[in-house]
């Protein structure tokens, strides 16, 4: 076959994740929203550096981004706190 390599095996090529695999976790208060309340968002769970879970969520309709920590009662921390929270000091 012209184009491969010598010596190359066929891989199976490993599955690509995605930032909206369904199946994921997300923290209460992030199913739409809290300014304009659509449901048009994008979420991903990130560990802070203290080890903390949170899902940050980022509105497509007007940008207003926010994280909720995964055992939280769905209230956002202050962004101060994320900032906190993430420093390796």
């Amino acid at each position: 076959m012209a184009g491969r390599r010598k010596g190359r095996r066929d891989e199976e090529a490993a599955p690509l994740g995605s930032l909206s695999a369904p199946g994921q976790v997300h923290a209460p208060g992030t199913a739409t929203c809290g300014v304009c309340g659509s449901d048009r968002l994008t979420r991903l769970h990130l560990a802070l550096a203290d080890g903390t879970d949170v899902t940050f969520v980022s509105c497509h309709q007007c940008e207003h981004r926010a994280w909720f920590p995964l055992d939280g009662d769905g209230t956002a921390l202050e962004r101060d706190e994320v900032v906190r929270r993430s420093s390796r000091s």
